[in-house]
């Protein structure tokens, strides 16, 4: 008997101790929509964004250009140059293609390196906030199915540890 009761104390005892660790929640989503330095980096990217359009529209009016020329003429040429002259045709299409996904891949590198330092002093923040709170766990708010009433929300005091309003 005092054997079942032992055990039964022995399991009880991480449950009665997981119930008094504190959980609170942070809103990453909302500190980072109000958070300058994000503004910053967005306007730097819409910088970029815009550069690279008007190198795509130059490419594609350039492309287009060629192509009418293209069509006016090809009933008088001869085969092969028709051949060659589409063939170049293609391989300016197939070069505006890989410009278009270098650049996406240049704007997702550039928004990595402009948002990876800002979300590294989020996270300092919420350890630094949530260490003072004394607390074991903290989520994500926008993925949390449930929040209970115990749970602490602690985007209010990371946005005041950040500098913000």
């Amino acid at each position: 008997m005092k054997r079942k009761l032992f055990l039964a104390l022995l399991l009880a005892l991480p449950l009665g101790l997981m119930a008094q660790q504190k959980v609170a929640i942070v809103n990453t989503q909302d500190i980072m929509t109000v958070m300058p330095d994000v503004k910053t980096a967005n306007d730097k990217l819409n910088e970029l964004a815009k550069k690279y359009d008007a190198d795509m529209n130059s490419m594609r009016d350039e492309y287009n250009k060629k192509v009418e020329a293209f069509t006016k003429e090809q009933a008088t040429m001869v085969e092969n140059i028709r051949l060659r002259k589409q063939q170049e045709l293609q391989d300016i299409q197939n070069r505006i293609q890989q410009s278009y996904q270098a650049m996406q891949e240049d704007l997702q590198k550039e928004q990595q390196k402009l948002l990876q330092p800002i979300q590294m002093k989020i996270q300092a923040s919420i350890k630094k906030v949530a260490d003072a709170e004394g607390c074991a766990y903290v989520l994500e708010a926008g993925m949390l199915l449930y929040a209970g009433s115990s749970a602490i929300d602690l985007t209010s005091k990371v946005k005041t540890d950040l500098g913000i309003k």
